[in-house]
């Protein structure tokens, strides 16, 4: 599937529901379990979708449209926002993470036009990148990341499932 500006923004519209569906009203031992050693919960995966949230997306496409390839995009710290959002609740971590997505689409579908998805910007480890490319990114990374909640989710009952194991694929996915 090519990207497009409304097939993403579908996906994109939905991410706040689905995480409040996930999480919300959930115990603290699912929304703060991970998988161990270098690994993320649940709780800290929506602090990290709310911090790139704030500081990339349409950061980065400013750039690309202001800039073009002249200027490279600022590198983000993927763990900033455990920093960010420490002590806030699930709850409230939701809220601000569907305010500034509402925000965000409103900002793109005001910024960028079809003729722009294919203009260029400078990603500090990729090298050149389109707006195209960023945006389908976009969508991506919110998928991924309802994908890594699910599995850690599932991992908290890895030894509770007993012989089941073997028909559930997700207990053992890296």
């Amino acid at each position: 599937m090519d990207f497009s500006i409304e097939l993403g923004t579908e996906v994109l519209r939905q991410t706040p529901d689905v995480l409040r569906a996930m999480l919300s009203g959930l115990s603290v031992g699912w929304t703060t379990g991970d998988e161990g050693p270098d690994t993320w919960s649940p709780y800290q995966v929506v602090g990290h979708l709310t911090f790139v949230e704030e500081s990339d997306w349409i950061d980065r496409t400013h750039v690309i449209l202001k800039y073009g390839t002249e200027r490279v995009f600022d590198p983000v710290d993927r763990e900033a926002g455990f920093t960010r959002f420490r002590g806030w609740s699930l709850t409230d971590l939701l809220d601000r993470f569907a305010t500034v997505r509402t925000s965000n689409l409103q900002t793109l579908k005001d910024l960028i036009e079809i003729e722009d998805l294919g203009r260029r910007g400078v990603h500090p480890g990729f090298g050149e990148v389109t707006i195209s490319q960023l945006l389908a990114t976009w969508v991506v990374h919110d998928l991924n990341h309802l994908g890594q909640i699910v599995k850690t989710m599932a991992k908290q009952y890895s030894q509770a499932i007993g012989p089941w194991r073997e028909f559930l694929p997700i207990i053992d996915a890296p």
